[in-house]
């Protein structure tokens, strides 16, 4: 069983909001950590997080290895912890496929700021 996954989430997102909560309810087995940024709890928890363009995009920490991932390159490791998600995680390591995601989440994170009004950090 991998070791839960720490996801810093920006609280000030509407649709960020919504994909914590939808993670948080799929999350049965309690492998998904989901902590708004704002948490004064995140950084105790997450040092490695000290310094990371949080409101730019999610971050997660896997809490064995202490590895950082952000934006797509979280979709993987999210999908191996969520029951009835975990066969898209090969699929998700398909040539090309990393690059493409990233593109479509990098794309979707500019028009985030958009929708809400915000600046982007």
């Amino acid at each position: 069983m991998p070791a839960p996954l720490l996801l810093a989430y920006d609280p000030a997102c509407t649709l960020c909001c919504r994909m914590a909560l939808w993670l948080a309810q799929r999350d049965r087995r309690g492998l998904l950590l989901v902590v708004s940024l704002r948490d004064p709890e995140l950084l105790r928890l997450g040092p490695e997080l000290a310094g990371k363009p949080l409101e730019r995009e999610i971050h997660g920490l896997d809490l064995a290895t202490r590895e950082v991932r952000a934006g797509a390159d979280l979709l993987r490791p999210i999908a191996r912890r969520l029951p009835g998600w975990r066969w898209l995680a090969p699929l998700l390591a398909l040539p090309g496929c990393p690059g493409l995601v990233n593109r479509i989440y990098l794309r979707w994170s500019v028009w985030r700021f958009r929708r809400t009004g915000r600046q982007p950090f």
